[in-house]
């Protein structure tokens, strides 16, 4: 995940020039001129901060990029859930099976709406 600190200048703009990690996003971005970006970008392993002015297609891959990472932890957040759901099914199921819950205990008490 971390570059190698001997490169500091970027190989994309989600790379971080400080530390070197490619968790470098858009805080703040605009139209420049006609043809190219100002962006202010943040690493978000560090900290760190730069501002870039880019070409217009180098815009589009970095927004490309960044779309593939967002669906990349979309996955992942899917799959973590369906783990953890998993694991309350089964612990669920073995409450049952070990007679530790019933009925009684999702009954409201007396008086309650």
């Amino acid at each position: 995940m971390f570059k190698r600190l001997f490169n500091r200048r970027p190989a994309t703009l989600a790379d971080c020039t400080a530390c070197g990690a490619d968790f470098v996003h858009p805080v703040e971005w605009s139209p420049h001129d006609e043809h190219s970006w100002w962006m202010l970008l943040r690493c978000g392993a560090c900290g760190e901060t730069r501002e870039e002015t880019v070409p217009d297609a180098e815009a589009e891959r970095y927004d490309r990029e960044l779309d593939r990472a967002e669906h990349r932890m979309r996955r992942a957040a899917d799959q973590l859930s369906r783990e953890r759901l998993a694991e309350q099914a089964d612990s669920f199921a073995t409450a049952l099976e070990l007679d530790l819950i019933g009925a009684e205990d999702f009954a409201r008490p007396l008086g309650e709406a």
